[in-house]
């Protein structure tokens, strides 16, 4: 009987701390990757890039007039359209795509082994996905929403890790403070 109750809390603290493991790395909203797991895949990316000589390339997302959503319809509202967003990309992405909430209504995709032509077309096919999409349509809500993407690629544009990022969110803001709604490339 012993054998079978430790065999037991063996398997409860497991999982436990697979939970614990998971949550260090997820959003607790979206359960997409969350900033600390993804600056440790950029990091590997980049390694990995370097010794492939392949380019691995980044898209930040930024929801537009996301907050008029969020004082129009409520707080609740707006994480469930964050979540259904969040669905939205990755299903435009490859397995080894990485998808993360980078905070608010901002996400960034990172893409291995993808050069910035590519990139541009991910970046525009989820863009699409996005205005085309009915948000809420089981609520009753049906609510229609565009985004602006920034795409940004190393070694092509970006030296380091912290150019990666801060390229793509320039891009991101380029469209956001211009047209909205499109992708911009830093190239």
């Amino acid at each position: 009987m012993r054998l079978i109750d430790q065999t037991a809390l063996t398997i409860e603290r497991t999982t436990l701390y697979q939970k614990m493991a998971e949550l260090v790395v997820t959003d607790d909203l979206t359960k997409l990757f969350n900033t600390r797991y993804l600056n440790r895949t950029i990091e590997t990316e980049i390694q990995r890039s370097n010794r492939y000589h392949s380019s691995i390339s980044l898209i930040f997302i930024d929801i537009d007039h996301f907050k008029n959503v969020n004082d129009q319809y409520g707080h609740l509202i707006g994480s469930k359209i964050l979540v259904e967003i969040g669905q939205l990309i990755i299903k435009s992405l490859r397995g080894i795509d990485i998808v993360a909430r980078y905070g608010g209504d901002e996400f960034v995709v990172v893409l291995p082994q993808t050069p910035p032509d590519a990139a541009v077309q991910i970046a525009e096919r989820i863009r699409k996905s996005v205005e085309h999409n009915t948000f809420l349509k089981k609520e009753g809500y049906s609510l229609k929403l565009t985004a602006s993407f920034g795409v940004a690629s190393y070694p092509e544009s970006a030296k380091t890790k912290e150019d990666l990022i801060r390229l793509a969110d320039e891009a991101m803001y380029r469209v956001k403070y211009t047209t909205r709604n499109g992708v911009y490339a830093i190239t």
